[in-house]
């Protein structure tokens, strides 16, 4: 069976009630819409709460989820969503509050051998930061094709599909992207 067609029946036991089908599809997408929050430079204090509104509010929709199409591209789009508010949250809170964003480094515990030593974690988050600077710096649009292309992974009819888009469409904003990233680098 491939992965959308288990991603379907998966959704299909979900929306009848069974929880631990719904916990498979989280095990499946969770990691990735992770990453693509992280790409999309939200910050970490916030991924797990934005990964986390996303499941729920997928949980609440499963009925209304159409099982003709992938479910991938369904989840997404929510997840997208539920990025897309935190952002409009934020501005609104700056401009009635004068609110700077908190982007808390994230301290972790662990054995030795499980976490990188401190001189490859402040490389790893100084390139990430350049990273999402960068992308930054593209419209929401492009931003959002290249990230869900080339980052999450997607192939491009996926990522048309979660931003609700034609596939000569997402051609034409990941091209931009592309462009505007070469200028950048």
């Amino acid at each position: 069976m491939n992965p959308d067609d288990a991603d379907k029946l998966l959704a299909r036991q979900a929306a009848n009630g069974c929880q631990q089908a719904f916990g498979q599809l989280v095990e499946r997408h969770g990691a990735a819409l992770a990453q693509a929050a992280r790409s999309f430079g939200i910050p970490e204090s916030d991924i797990d709460d934005v990964v986390q509104e996303a499941f729920v509010a997928a949980w609440h929709a499963l009925d209304d989820f159409d099982h003709d199409r992938p479910f991938r591209a369904w989840l997404f789009r929510i997840g997208l969503n539920k990025m897309r508010d935190l952002y409009r949250f934020r501005r609104v809170r700056q401009f009635l509050f004068g609110a700077e964003a908190l982007d808390e480094l994230e301290h972790s515990g662990g054995v030795a051998d499980d976490v990188p030593g401190p001189e490859r974690r402040v490389a790893a988050r100084r390139d990430l930061a350049r990273v999402v600077e960068t992308l930054g710096k593209l419209d929401s649009g492009s931003r959002e094709a290249i990230v869900l292309t080339a980052i999450v992974g997607m192939s491009q009819a996926e990522a048309a599909a979660v931003l609700g888009l034609s596939a000569k469409a997402l051609e034409g904003r990941i091209a931009r992207a592309r462009v505007k990233l070469s200028a950048l680098i």
